[in-house]
């Protein structure tokens, strides 16, 4: 029998893995891709759809983020066939995101992640403090996007 109590728990944990420390990528973790691209646009908001692996504004579809977003789906995939559901079930998966007054709090990203199933259910845990803490670097550099050894993508 399906379990939809579960449910509640993956917006939460499919943020806490997009910023989590197994997520480096060459200059930093996605928490500083994400904020110092924020800041280098002078970014208030933007958005992450899960389920297709992109960011709004477009700016922000960085190699290094698209990478590690890519990742999230199958987290999702996973939850919903162990708690009984089918991977179609969940219809719409976003993080928007909120970056903070640099003056005030410079590291800080409230991220406000949310699903919606095939019935219309909302599942969100409110919001949560992500932050990117290594020292700033260019994100749109290209030494730092395809570092040595990466390959760039066609």
């Amino acid at each position: 029998m399906a379990k939809w109590r579960n449910l509640n728990g993956i917006p939460h944990n499919i943020t806490q893995s997009f910023f989590g420390t197994e997520r480096f990528y060459s200059c930093g973790y996605m928490g500083d891709w994400l904020l110092h691209a924020a800041r280098k646009l002078n970014l208030t908001n933007a958005s992450l759809n899960v389920l297709e692996a992109s960011f709004e504004p477009a700016e922000l579809n960085l190699y290094p983020l698209v990478l590690h977003a890519k990742n999230l789906k199958t987290i999702i995939d996973k939850e919903l066939l162990a708690n009984g559901f089918d991977t179609d079930f969940i219809t719409e998966a976003h993080i928007n995101f909120q970056f903070l007054n640099p003056n005030i709090y410079w590291v800080g990203i409230y991220c406000f992640p949310y699903l919606i199933d095939k019935t219309g259910r909302r599942y969100e845990p409110g919001r949560i403090i992500a932050e990117g803490l290594e020292p700033y670097f260019d994100p749109f550099d290209e030494k730092n996007i395809y570092p040595a050894g990466v390959k760039k993508p066609d």
